[in-house]
């Protein structure tokens, strides 16, 4: 019996260098790829395999059929934009040289039904990761008569996205309705003990089929989720084998204020063991704590060398030990990602040493990360490090160890209970990366005199701030002209996550771009040079430390908010309040509601009525909607007033006030029409218009 090399043994525990960062390699490709392959069905397209049989016998695929023909449309699929016939992916674990490669094969057949259809699958889209081989693409057009047109080799570009990711694209050829398009292709990619592979799109699935097929002495865990059937380990030929065979997967939709990839069918896999017929021990491996003792070390084993270069450090950057935790925090944080830069990947072999990093102010990801850590502990802030998923794509399950998910670094502090994220570098605590609010994490709990023995992984709540810290607030004072225009003082205020795209953007963009960014802001404003003026405030990023707001101040002149209406005026009220989503389609819910953040939005808005005018329909600023829970807190509420001030001399005043409040980010396809009929009020609003008439 052939048995795993040693080698991989140790780097299935250990290994800096070897499965540690394969296993960081192997996520990010597979990441790329989900996303790349849910945006290839929902918009731009991918393309698949054809042939005559729907089925699979004896359990052999046929990859690629000589002569094609064209299939039947099932009935039950009349009304859909395209079909997936078939859906083949097979992984192929084999010992080759001194280690393992994984020979990934996917095979697909679509079928296109409509223009909607030809439009998703015109063109196709394929990541693949620098370190994969790809040794064969196929790919065809079958014309409903039968005619076959190959896509030439000259036709399939490699190019990089915007990611900076490898990617496979060409176009298909002559598609039209009832035609079939089929792609075929094999990748080498280097090993990997852990992966996951979607099933399910935006159009349905008629047949599927999942292989995996790797050597005895190797033992992988399956499991499927949202509905997927699970496999099942088995020995056969003298190899270990899982495969699932799945029929009829409906579409999953994307919809409105949902986290689509997190709820489509998928397959996960892990190594759960290896088998020495030399050893008796095949204890599992790969567990929770192996990852936490993985990171402590990857990340907390220094040189003398290392530590003389970060205590000179942390005296440049003004850190005491006797200082409180969240100082020595903060002072940590906006050193290094002020000062030293990150790269995706550096030469040399000290790059990843921390005098190195420190002399050079540059760092890979791993050295970004040891560089933190080596601070926090020479400072003696008591501190944490630990992995999250990412809430949008995947749901963290405690029991299945699926280290390839794992995606965001954090730090923890048990004296704060506060979390910053290191790689996040335009980030201040506490604000960490949306992806992994309110969701599990895995956490390497240092031990005291870092001595690694007995357990150390903790699973961890990500605690998101609370609904006041991220506040979205915006204040007008409106007079209006002899001809009715409105002038407009407008303040936006923005605090916690409301805050850090817009500062990210103010930071990134040249000077020169700033008026277009505060365009987008002041929505106001129809024209570029309806803004008088402007000012900001709390721009930099490090204003987060305090949470103070970024503001931004606008004098506008606008004639797009008031209309004439014979004697009378309409005044757009609504829309200073900016755009607002609806939820006004009838289809039935399907997937559950989730929002990045909680969040609290109040708008206060000053209007100075022209003397002689009064409001005649001020009631129409009054809505109100609240879903409460079972302790009459309100989980999402809106609601608006007015207080108007009758002034004959000088004209009166109303006084609006708006309040959206949701301290609640996931809800249940059941809350569904409560959650609708709030957002649907607060877009309500955007529509509200004062009739403004002559009195008396």
């Amino acid at each position: 019996m052939k048995t795993a090399p040693e080698t991989y043994k140790i780097q299935a525990l250990r290994g800096r260098n070897k499965l540690f960062q394969a296993i960081k390699i192997d996520k990010y490709i597979q990441m790329k790829k989900l996303a790349a392959f849910i945006l290839l069905f929902s918009m731009a397209a991918a393309t698949v395999t054809a042939q005559k049989k729907l089925s699979h016998n004896n359990n052999t695929v046929t990859e690629w059929a000589d002569k094609p023909a064209i299939h039947d449309l099932p009935p039950q699929y009349k009304h859909e934009s395209a079909l997936l016939l078939v859906h083949d992916v097979t992984l192929d674990y084999r010992y080759e040289g001194k280690g393992i490669n994984v020979y990934y094969t996917q095979h697909r057949i679509a079928k296109i039904i409509d223009d909607r259809g030809i439009e998703m699958f015109n063109k196709v889209m394929i990541p693949v990761g620098s370190r994969t081989r790809v040794p064969l693409i196929k790919a065809r057009t079958i014309l409903p008569d039968g005619k076959v047109i190959d896509i030439a080799k000259d036709m399939i570009k490699v190019t990089k996205n915007e990611s900076g990711q490898y990617e496979i694209v060409f176009a298909m050829e002559g598609l039209v309705k009832d035609a079939e398009v089929e792609l075929l292709i094999k990748e080498i990619k280097p090993w990997s003990a852990f992966g996951s592979q979607v099933f399910q799109y935006q159009v349905p699935v008629a047949s599927t089929r999942f292989e995996i097929d790797y050597p005895n002495d190797i033992v992988f865990d399956e499991k499927s989720y949202n509905g997927f059937p699970d496999g099942k380990d088995i020995l056969r030929h003298n190899r270990r084998h899982i495969s699932i065979e799945e029929k009829d997967i409906p579409a999953l939709k994307d919809e409105p204020d949902a986290f689509y990839e997190l709820h489509c069918q998928r397959a996960e896999y892990r190594v759960h063991k290896f088998i020495n017929e030399n050893r008796p021990d095949t204890a599992r491996i790969l567990t929770w704590d192996h990852l936490a003792r993985e990171i402590f070390d990857e990340h907390y084993r220094y040189t003398k060398e290392e530590r003389a270069a970060v205590n000179k450090y942390l005296t440049t950057l003004g850190v005491h030990p006797t200082d409180d935790d969240d100082v020595n925090v903060r002072k940590i944080e906006d050193g290094i990602k002020n000062n030293i830069v990150l790269y995706q990947y550096l030469d040399g072999e000290k790059s990843d040493a921390l005098d190195s990093i420190i002399k050079n102010k540059a760092a890979t990801a791993s050295g970004y990360l040891k560089l933190f850590a080596a601070c926090f502990t020479q400072a003696e802030v008591k501190h944490e490090l630990g992995m999250a998923y990412n809430r949008k794509e995947s749901h963290f399950d405690k029991g299945f160890e699926n280290w390839g998910n794992l995606e965001n670094y954090l730090f923890y502090f048990p004296n704060l209970d506060k979390f910053i994220s290191p790689l996040s570098v335009y980030l201040r605590y506490p604000i960490i990366p949306e992806d992994v609010l309110g969701i599990k994490g895995v956490f390497c709990v240092i031990p005291p005199k870092h001595d690694n023995f007995g357990p150390m992984a903790k699973v961890r709540t990500i605690k998101s701030l609370g609904a006041d810290a991220s506040r979205d607030n915006i204040a007008a004072g409106v007079t209006f002209t002899k001809d009715m225009d409105a002038d407009i003082d407008i303040s936006y205020s923005y605090t916690g996550y409301a805050a850090t795209g817009l500062r990210q953007a103010l930071m990134l963009e040249p000077k020169n771009k700033e008026k277009d960014i505060v365009r987008k802001v002041v929505s106001v404003s129809d024209k570029p040079e309806d803004i008088k003026k402007y000012t900001i405030s709390n721009a930099a990023i490090s204003s987060s430390y305090t949470n103070a707001p970024l503001e931004i101040t606008a004098s506008v002149n606008t004639s797009e908010l008031t209309q004439k209406a014979g004697k009378n005026y309409l005044f757009k009220l609504g829309e200073l309040t900016g755009p607002h989503s609806s939820l006004y389609y009838e289809k039935k819910r399907v997937l559950p509601i989730d929002r990045d953040y909680p969040e609290t939005k109040t708008r206060t808005f000053t209007i100075h009525i022209p003397r002689g005018y009064k409001v005649m329909n001020p009631e129409s600023i009054k809505m109100q909607a609240d879903y409460v829970d079972f302790g009459l807190k309100p989980v999402i509420s809106f609601n608006s007033d007015y207080k108007l001030t009758v002034d004959k001399k000088n004209g009166d005043k109303l006084v609006v006030t708006v309040k959206e409040y949701c301290p609640k980010t996931h809800f249940a396809t059941s809350e569904y029409e409560k959650y609708r009929k709030v957002v649907n009020t607060a877009a309500d609003f955007n529509k509200v218009t004062l009739l403004l008439a002559k009195k008396g």
